[in-house]
């Protein structure tokens, strides 16, 4: 695991902007050189589902609806982009955004607040989760 800090410019012409953190780990970079690059469908693939889950992502903080998961959903996405392509400085503020909302931002003002209350009547029914303890009242 290495740490670095790339830029597409050189030294001497990048700004602060311009740089971005990417965390080096032998087994993601094998992962897309031998699995993802070399095949357009994979490519393809990870392309449309990244974008999809982003969008996702932000509908979720938009509407206030599932804020937990999509903040989850979040950080996975910025691990990832950190191991793959780096995440410029100017934008590194994202992880904690989204570490701050994980703890449950939208059962105040979003749609969480009439949702969760729902669910959790709705779970409280499932025999399994009553019996394995993974609802407790």
């Amino acid at each position: 695991m290495k740490f670095q800090l790339i830029s597409g410019k050189t030294l001497e012409a990048s700004t602060l902007n311009d740089i971005a953190f990417r965390l080096n780990i032998p087994l993601m970079d094998g992962f897309v050189d031998k699995v993802i690059l070399p095949n357009t469908g994979m490519q393809m693939f990870f392309q449309i589902a990244i974008v999809i889950a982003e969008i996702l992502v932000g509908l979720s903080m938009m509407g206030g609806l599932f804020t937990t998961i999509g903040s989850g959903v979040s950080l996975i996405l910025q691990f990832m982009f950190v191991m793959t392509t780096g995440l410029y400085l100017g934008t590194f503020w994202m992880i904690f955004a989204a570490i701050a909302v994980l703890i449950g931002a939208g059962r105040t003002f979003g749609l969480d607040y009439y949702v969760m209350p729902a669910l959790k009547k709705s779970w409280k029914r499932v025999g399994w989760a009553r019996k394995w303890y993974l609802y407790n009242d």
